[in-house]
């Protein structure tokens, strides 16, 4: 803080921060070095502090200059020679290195040499995790056709399939386990007995009376059986195309005892039982990458679940 008189003599202060020019100034062998800084040099003149902020560059064409009181006690400006400002550079890389001993500051070469030995790691993983993931969806590709093509064939045969589709189902590969296999009700219908002939008729013909009854019962339609009726929907599995996933936590944080992750840190359905329809279609929805597919509901008795069927077919 400097304390001086104004033009009126009225007693005022200054607070300027305290550089080594302002210490400088205060010693005999460094007066040739400062010099009173004339009234048409205000334009390029800035001060001492400012300046040792600056580069090389922009420094030329400036005039350091500092406040000083005189022996009048009348304010004044003090021109600071460059060879100040040099000894002020030599002294912020001098405590620069103390600070850098002291673990206190990072060296520029230190810092370079740790975030290029990260990049060079990071784009390392990048690489091997796009390899990696290209494989998978090129196995995807290859492989969930039959898998799907083999579930519609389990499901045309279910519902009243025929040898043909027998046949083709023979022909193609295992698929994971179904929502039926795991409840223990495997499709069988491709080895179920086939409908009886009918017998041949040993009644004696008819009269005109019979013969007019018999067409008209054969014109009906025909009723249902009581195991047509009973024929269950087909069940769609939710499931997830763990390759693709990229461990954001969405459906984890959602239900953690409906989604859990595997050894490769890739989320996988555990018990779709565990939890809500309305929680794996939110999930679904909240996936950044939308590998999450919620099949079809386990509990047709939950809240308002035509409106998260709907939602919910666009992953299916």
């Amino acid at each position: 803080t400097l304390r001086h008189k104004d033009a009126a003599g009225a007693e005022q202060s200054l607070d300027v921060p305290l550089t080594i020019a302002d210490w400088a100034a205060t010693e005999d062998r460094f007066k040739e070095h400062f010099a009173e800084l004339s009234a048409d040099q205000g334009d390029e003149a800035v001060p001492f502090d400012q300046i040792v902020r600056m580069s090389g560059d922009e420094r030329e064409g400036k005039t350091a200059f500092i406040h000083a009181v005189g022996p009048d006690r009348r304010l004044r400006r003090l021109r600071v020679a460059p060879e100040i400002a040099d000894l002020a550079d030599d002294r912020l890389r001098f405590w620069s290195q103390l600070r850098e001993l002291a673990g206190l500051q990072v060296s520029d070469a230190a810092r370079l040499t740790v975030s290029g030995a990260l990049q060079a790691e990071f784009e390392a993983k990048v690489v091997a995790l796009r390899a990696e993931y290209e494989a998978r969806i090129a196995e995807l590709k290859r492989e969930y056709p039959k898998q799907i093509a083999r579930r519609l064939a389990e499901g045309l045969i279910k519902h009243g399939g025929g040898g043909a589709l027998s046949d083709l189902l023979a022909t193609l590969p295992a698929a994971g386990p179904s929502s039926e296999s795991k409840a223990g009700s495997a499709p069988k219908a491709a080895s179920a007995p086939p409908p009886p002939a009918p017998a041949a008729s040993t009644a004696p013909p008819a009269g005109p009376a019979e013969a007019q009854k018999s067409q008209e019962v054969e014109a009906a339609p025909a009723k249902p059986t009581a195991e047509e009726g009973n024929d269950e929907p087909l069940v769609l599995e939710a499931y997830i195309d763990s390759a693709r996933c990229t461990t954001c936590n969405e459906c984890t944080n959602l239900n953690k005892m409906m989604f859990v992750y595997n050894s490769a840190k890739q989320a996988e359905i555990k018990d779709a039982a565990a939890g809500t329809f309305q929680q794996i279609v939110l999930a679904a929805e909240r996936c950044p990458v939308s590998i999450i597919h919620p099949g079809t509901p386990l509990n047709p008795n939950e809240k308002d679940l035509e409106k998260w069927v709907k939602r919910a077919e666009k992953f299916n």
